[in-house]
């Protein structure tokens, strides 16, 4: 079984694109910008159904026009966040596919046609592209002209490719 856990790790990344690395300026002030837009747009509603409701006209009320301002700086927070640095780079390209990620390791030419064996825990009929999903699926490998089939074996972050006796494929490099 070949450790997985790179890989898997790139994908996360991949798929947090464009949002705030956890703890960075960003995070923080689109945190803060999110909260201040909320709880005070919420009081700011409340503000206008109670001065309505008490026949007073609402936009000319302090606390209406305070919530409001503080709700407007919470959205401009919100978005100046974009701006700051510690945002994940949007422009990293997309990772190699799980299939494309067991071709390289086991140097095969492709691996087509898989199909879920029918394993309690998996939730997909084919291999996943981007996750790692505990299972078993029956493919065809391509390598050296040959055409074999073999079962890929996904527990945890771990992958195996097995020939249909039983007996492992070795991945190139470490296992």
């Amino acid at each position: 079984m070949k450790d997985f856990t790179k890989w898997e790790a790139m994908w996360d990344a991949y798929n947090r694109m464009g949002e705030a690395v956890s703890g960075s300026p960003a995070s923080i002030c689109q945190g803060i910008g999110v909260t201040l837009m909320m709880v005070f747009g919420f009081v700011g509603l409340i503000a206008v159904a109670v001065i309505g409701g008490m026949g007073g006209d609402p936009e000319k009320s302090p606390f209406f026009r305070l919530t409001t301002a503080i709700a407007v700086i919470g959205g401009v927070l919100a978005l100046a966040s974009f701006v700051l640095p510690s945002h994940n780079d949007a422009h990293v390209s997309e990772p190699p596919t799980l299939s494309e990620q067991i071709e390289g390791a086991w140097n095969l030419g492709e691996l087509d046609d898989c199909e879920n064996m029918g394993h309690v825990l998996t939730n997909s009929p084919k291999l996943p592209k981007s996750s790692l999903e505990d299972g078993d699926w029956k493919c065809v490998a391509y390598a050296d002209n040959q055409r074999t089939e073999v079962t890929v074996h996904i527990k945890g972050d771990k992958v195996g490719l097995y020939k249909a006796d039983g007996k492992a494929l070795l991945a190139k490099g470490k296992d």
